[in-house]
């Protein structure tokens, strides 16, 4: 309904500039939902996002490009400024369409609710000072050499950072920070220095944090494999550690809700009709796709890792913009549980999911017993 309402023909109006100093006089008079950059400087384009960003960080930052390939999964040229990416040769019909979903997405995330809750929980992650220090040396455009010093500081973030290097998808085999970050990509550092953040939660019980930090590793190298041999191409690099943190909502609702989540997980086993996420609405007041969603979008990362936060069990959603990737996510977080003998989780596969894919179920579980064999 408020989608409906920020869209509606009566008060949605478009304001054009040709240059900041003009774009600022308007925000000065007005708020706006979404602004839209175009430039054929990046430079401009950059330092534009940037202070749209410092300025007004509740209106959504989208930029329009000249290259068809950075527009993968609508991913910005320019990650740190701008949110969302779409070519100019999207057709108006399609920009109203891919800004309703986005805005879909901003309600969800932004619940009133959801917020209220939030402000009550004791154990929720902090963005560690690192991530922080690493994202100003990113904007300073600082030496790989320089980052990984400061990476090297800390032993567990380096830890995490090589085994995911090592993996049989990046197989960059090498002990050196230096290179597994060439191998990864500073986003995907950056996503693991914030997943480390994540699992040393103080409320979270150990052996939860052991089987989640297992799930979560599976997922991820499950959905990469599953790019790579069901659909035939690689998982966009800038996204490629989505799996360890699609499952962020459930790992800090754990660690605030421990007892709620015991009766959740004894009414499924006494009923394993029951949904999960209903349960959890009616128990604990909010979901973990929620939360986990409103907690990345917090930390300002790009929204094809929000989807994956939101929509990873409802795949089939019509407001989904990254289909393809919440599908993959949905089948690779399924059969992670599937893979560590948790059963719990069963009735939450969407059959669809296969078709729509373009997958059939025969090959997805020849690939899935060899995924078996090779991982575990």
């Amino acid at each position: 309904k408020n989608v409906e309402y920020r869209i509606s023909p009566h008060r949605f109006v478009i304001d054009h500039a040709m240059d900041w100093e003009s774009a600022k006089a308007m925000f000065m008079k007005a708020s706006y939902d979404i602004a839209i950059v175009d430039s054929s400087s990046d430079e401009l384009e950059k330092s534009v996002l940037d202070q749209l960003k410092m300025l007004y960080p509740n209106t959504i930052r989208f930029c329009v490009s000249d290259i068809q390939s950075n527009t993968d999964y609508y991913l910005p040229k320019v990650m740190n400024s701008s949110q969302f990416q779409c070519s100019k040769s999207t057709s108006i019909d399609e920009l109203f369409g891919l800004i309703e979903k986005v805005l879909e997405i901003d309600e969800q995330v932004k619940d009133k609710k959801l917020i209220n809750l939030m402000s009550s929980l004791k154990h929720l992650p902090t963005v560690p000072q690192v991530y922080y220090q690493m994202s100003a040396m990113i904007e300073n455009n600082a030496s790989v050499d320089e980052i990984a010093s400061r990476i090297e500081e800390d032993p567990a973030i380096t830890s995490n950072i090589l085994k995911l290097a090592n993996t049989a998808f990046y197989n960059a085999k090498t002990g050196s920070i230096r290179q597994a970050i060439m191998f990864i990509g500073l986003l995907n550092v950056k996503n693991i220095i914030l997943t480390n953040a994540v699992f040393g939660n103080d409320g979270l019980d150990p052996k939860a944090r052991e089987i989640h930090w297992e799930h979560v590793k599976t997922t991820n190298k499950l959905l990469n494999a599953l790019y790579v041999d069901l659909l035939g191409k690689k998982l966009n690099n800038n996204i490629s550690s989505v799996g360890l943190l699609h499952d962020i909502g459930s790992i800090v609702l754990m660690s605030n809700f421990p007892k709620e989540f015991d009766l959740i997980y004894k009414k499924i086993k006494e009923n394993p009709n029951l949904s999960f996420h209903d349960l959890e609405v009616e128990i604990i007041g909010f979901n973990h796709e929620k939360l986990g969603g409103h907690l990345l979008n917090l930390w300002g990362l790009p929204f094809p890792m929000i989807e994956a936060a939101l929509w990873h069990h409802d795949p089939l959603n019509d407001k989904i913009i990254n289909k393809e990737l919440i599908q993959a996510v949905h089948l690779a977080n399924h059969y992670a549980w599937k893979a560590m003998k948790f059963t719990r989780y069963d009735n939450l596969l969407k059959d669809g999911v296969f078709e729509a894919l373009g997958i059939s179920k025969v090959d997805f579980q020849t690939f899935f017993e060899r995924f078996m064999k090779n991982s575990y």
